[in-house]
C-alpha cells in the first residue's frame, strides 16, 4: 500500500526504496505443497522422535555443566564477579553441549565467516537480523558471551541454569526503570578492568522475517565503545525459523524446522566497528549506522520498523483490529498523503456513511480518488470500511478511546449519526471488554424511544454509571511496558 499524492500508485512503488515498503513482520509459508507435506510427515514419524531424545540429552548435559560451574556461587557473586578457572571451563563445555543441541535439531550446516574479536577489542557484539530463539546459537560461537535476557528466564527449568552460566544482565520489562538500569549495567561491565566476557545483544529487540534489518535500539551503543557487528542469515529454500507477528505460529515453525533434513545458518563476524566522535556522542546515529552496515553486508535493506511497531501490533491484536501487521505501512502511507491527522477520513465517513455490504467495497481506482490520489493502473476492490477503521484508529492514538468511539458511531451508523445494536457492538468491541449480550443490554437501555437506533449522546448518557465508561476514558494506546505475544532471544533497550 504505497501511495504518493498526485502520482500513480504503481509508479510510486518503483521509485520508493525497498526499505520503505518491505514488511519485516509478515511471513508467508507454503504448507500445502504435497511433496513437502509427505516429507514432513515421514520425518515426523521416523526422525523427529530420535532428534527430540538426542536434543533432550544434550540439553541435560548442558544443564549439568552449567550447574557444576555455578555450584557454590551466591547470586550476588554471579552478577558482580566474572567466573574464572575451572568454572570458565564448565561454561565452555556448556556451549559445546548447546551446539550439539542445535546439531541434533537439524542445524548441520552452520557456516562461520570471519573471527570473533576479543572482549578487549570489542566488548559488545551486536547481531542482526533477529529471527527467533534459534539465533541463540551465536552465543555459543562467541566464547560463549554474556547475554541480555528477560528476568523471568532465570526461573525456567533447565534453561535458566544454562543462561545463568553466561552471567547475564537481566531485564525486567515490567519495571519502568529497567531500561536505565540495563544501560548502567552494560556500561559498568564494558568499562570494567575485570575479565568479563563480551556482551551479546540483538539490538532490534524483536523478531522479523529477515528480509530487512529493523530499527536498532540505542542501548548497546550508549557507551560509545567499539562493537563487533554479526550478520546472520538462514540460506534455506523455506524459511521455518522466523517468528513473525503475522504468519505460522511458533509450534508449526518448530515442527517444520525439526523435521527438515538440514537447516542452514551463516554467521558472519564483520570487522569491528569503531565509532567516530559524532557517533560516540549520538547513540541513535551510532545504532543507525551499524544497522545499515549489517544490512549492507547481507544485501538487504535497513528499515525504520521497530519495537514500538510491535507494541502497537500487540495492542491491535488484543482489541481485534484488522491488518495489524501492516499498521506501520498504513501509517507511513497516510503521512505521505498528509492524512496523519485523520481529518480527510472523518470527512469521508460523514460523506459516505451509512455503510452497508453493498457500498462498502470500492475499486482501487475509486479508493484512490477518494484520497485524492491518481491510480488508473490498479485493479481490484478494497473494503473501505476497514481502511477507515484503521485510519481513524491510527489518527486517535494517544487520545481518549471515547474520541474514537464517537467516530466509529458514524462509521457503523445505519442512519445519519444513528447506530443500531449490531453496529454498536462493532464499534465498542475494539475499545472495551463487552460481550454481545452486554452490548445489547446497553443498547436497550439507551433506546428509550424503541426506534431501533440510538445517537452517541444517548449512548454516552447510558454508560455514565457503567464500567464501560472507565475503559472508554482510557487512552487509545498500548499499555506501558506490555510485553509482546512472541518470544524473543536476548535483547536490550
Amino acid at each position: 500500500m504505497n501511495f504518493q499524492r498526485s502520482t500513480t500508485i504503481t509508479s510510486t512503488v518503483t521509485r520508493i526504496p525497498e526499505a520503505e515498503y518491505v514488511n519485516p513482520f509478515v511471513l508467508k509459508l507454503d504448507l500445502d505443497d504435497p511433496w513437502e507435506r509427505r516429507k514432513t510427515y515421514l520425518m515426523t514419524l521416523l526422525v523427529l522422535p530420535i532428534r527430540v531424545v538426542l536434543m533432550g540429552l544434550c540439553l541435560l548435559v548442558a544443564w549439568a555443566f552449567a550447574s557444576i560451574g555455578l555450584y557454590g556461587l551466591t547470586e550476588k557473586e554471579r552478577r558482580s564477579v566474572p567466573i574464572a578457572g575451572w568454572r570458565r571451563e564448565m561454561r565452555e563445555l556448556t556451549a559445546v553441549a548447546m551446539r550439539m543441541v542445535y546439531f541434533f535439531g537439524s542445524f548441520h550446516r552452520i557456516r562461520v565467516n570471519g573471527v570473533c574479536a576479543s572482549p578487549r577489542e570489542a566488548p559488545i557484539v551486536v547481531v542482526g537480523p533477529h529471527y527467533s530463539l534459534f539465533d541463540g546459537i551465536v552465543v555459543a560461537y562467541c566464547g560463549p558471551s554474556t547475554v541480555v535476557a528477560k528476568s523471568k528466564a532465570a526461573d525456567l527449568p533447565i534453561i535458566g541454569k544454562i543462561i545463568d552460566i553466561t552471567q547475564p544482565i537481566y531485564v525486567c520489562r515490567e519495571d519502568p526503570n529497567s531500561r536505565h538500569i540495563t544501560r548502567h549495567l552494560i556500561i559498568e561491565r564494558v568499562i570494567s578492568k575485570e575479565d568479563w566476557p563480551q556482551i551479546l545483544i540483538f539490538p532490534e529487540g524483536t523478531c522479523s522475517n529477515g528480509h530487512a534489518v529493523v530499527q536498532f535500539k540505542p542501548g548497546a551503543f550508549g557507551p560509545g565503545l567499539p562493537v563487533q557487528p554479526v550478520a546472520i542469515r538462514y540460506p534455506n529454500r523455506t524459511n521455518t525459523v522466523s517468528w513473525t507477528w503475522e504468519g505460522p505460529g511458533v509450534p508449526v515453525l518448530l515442527w517444520r524446522t525439526l523435521t527438515a533434513l538440514h537447516t542452514g545458518l551463516e554467521i558472519n563476524f564483520l570487522p569491528v566497528y569503531y565509532p567516530n566522535e559524532q557517533e560516540r556522542n549520538d547513540a541513535k546515529l551510532y545504532a543507525l549506522n551499524v544497522r545499515n552496515y549489517i544490512a549492507q553486508s547481507l544485501g538487504i535493506p535497513g528499515t525504520e520498523h521497530g519495537y514500538n511497531d510491535c507494541k502497537l501490533m500487540n495492542y491491535m491484536i488484543a482489541i481485534g483490529m484488522p491488518y495489524f501487521a501492516w499498521s506501520h505501512d498504513i501509517a507511513k502511507m497516510r503521512r505521505w498523503l498528509g492524512l496523519a491527522d485523520g481529518k480527510r477520513e472523518q470527512e469521508l465517513v460523514e460523506q459516505y456513511a451509512p455503510f452497508t455490504d453493498r457500498n462498502a467495497f470500492v475499486t482501487l481506482e475509486e479508493f484512490a480518488e477518494r484520497l485524492n490520489v491518481s491510480d488508473k493502473d490498479s485493479a481490484g476492490v478494497i473494503d473501505f470500511r476497514q481502511y477507515l477503521l484503521l485510519a481513524l484508529f491510527l489518527s486517535t492514538l494517544g487520545k481518549p478511546k471515547l474520541d474514537l468511539m464517537k467516530l466509529l458511531f458514524k462509521l457503523y451508523s445505519e442512519e445519519r449519526d444513528l447506530i443500531g445494536s449490531d453496529g454498536l457492538y462493532q464499534a465498542v468491541k475494539h475499545l472495551a471488554s463487552v460481550t454481545p449480550a452486554e452490548c445489547n443490554q446497553l443498547f436497550a437501555e439507551a433506546d428509550t424511544s424503541q426506534r431501533g437506533v440510538i445517537s452517541f449522546e444517548q449512548f454516552e448518557r447510558t454508560i455514565n454509571c457503567h464500567s464501560v465508561l472507565n475503559e472508554l476514558q482510557e487512552l487509545n494506546e498500548p499499555k506501558p511496558y506490555a510485553a509482546p505475544q512472541q518470544q524473543s532471544a536476548p535483547q536490550t533497550s
